[in-house]
């Protein structure tokens, strides 16, 4: 239709609703005749131009006469009526576009909230996607990390069980070395108490013989003090005789009492002391060997000194 806003010219235009330019309602009217009246058809025109037909759309004019004048009057009041028809499917139309225009507002609105929405539901999913992406390579070089510090782990159990399998190696060895040590030692300290056992017995027999020579020295000497105390008459050289006797059986007394002693110690300390006894019982033989001459000299002197009161005597 000539003139007016179309229905897709309402539905296109998004935000305003002003009709465009021109689309308001064009009065199609015969042009007025500035110069004189207005013309007048003459009688003779065509039927269609007559006079109209009864109709319930035409207003009805009171003054109508068949004349031209009332004859354009009913024309341009049937041309009103149908204009009026027409603004009143216009404006329904326009409301129906309104209509549908809100309807798309709504629409257009609701796509936009959810196209907000699913706007600011594709960012959190974006960034929970970072976050999770993070998270991966995060993981990934836990996994790396923990990737080397197994391999690492692995290559420092394998060396500990290589130095394991060496230090209990060289520990056999070391306690096969110590056992055999062991068993010489034994070996050893088994001679040596055998050897000591002997030396102790060959010691303790040389000890008892001793004590039985010192019995019979002093039996003997009780006879001879009693025949020196029978004898008045001994002169200086028996009794300086007598007096180193009696010396030399202190001395030999105080010998016995230190070996006593030393006896008398246990055999721990002998055990210890074996070594050193072994260099020192040669000794002791000599000093008991020169007291043994020692007594075997006062013991000759005595006799020469009774030899000699009994030939006193005797005489």
């Amino acid at each position: 239709m000539n003139g007016l806003w179309s229905q897709e010219a309402a539905l296109n235009a998004s935000l305003s609703t002003t009709p465009p330019p021109g689309g308001f309602l064009t009065m199609h009217t015969s042009p007025r005749n500035v110069s004189g009246p207005l013309p007048v058809d003459s009688a003779s025109g065509s039927p269609a131009e007559g006079p109209l037909s009864p109709s319930p759309w035409r207003t009805p004019n009171p003054h109508s006469q068949n004349t031209k004048t009332s004859q354009f009057i009913d024309k341009v009041t049937a041309e009103n009526d149908r204009l009026r028809r027409e603004i009143t499917a216009e404006k329904l139309a326009r409301e129906e576009a309104s209509k549908r225009l809100g309807a798309a507002k709504a629409m257009a609105e609701e796509a936009r909230t959810e196209n907000q929405h699913l706007q600011m539901l594709a960012d959190t999913n974006a960034r929970a996607i970072e976050r999770k992406d993070r998270k991966l390579d995060e993981l990934k070089a836990s996994l790396e990390a923990e990737q080397r510090r197994r391999l690492a782990a692995e290559q420092r159990e394998a060396e500990m069980s290589r130095i394991l399998g060496e230090t209990r190696s060289e520990t056999q060895r070391e306690l096969a070395k110590a056992v055999a040590l062991q068993q010489q030692a034994e070996t050893h300290a088994e001679a040596a108490r055998d050897g000591f056992k002997r030396i102790e017995e060959s010691f303790q027999w040389k000890v008892r013989e001793m004590s039985r020579q010192l019995e019979e020295l002093k039996h003997q000497r009780a006879e001879d003090g009693k025949k020196i105390r029978q004898q008045a008459v001994v002169g200086e050289q028996l009794a300086q005789e007598c007096a180193r006797a009696f010396k030399a059986e202190d001395s030999m007394k105080d010998l016995l009492e230190s070996y006593k002693k030393e006896h008398e110690k246990g055999m721990d300390s002998l055990l210890e002391e074996a070594a050193r006894m072994r260099t020192a019982i040669p000794t002791r033989e000599a000093v008991a060997d020169e007291l043994c001459e020692a007594i075997k000299q006062t013991s000759d002197k005595m006799k020469w000194v009774l030899g000699v009161k009994a030939s006193k005597t005797g005489r």
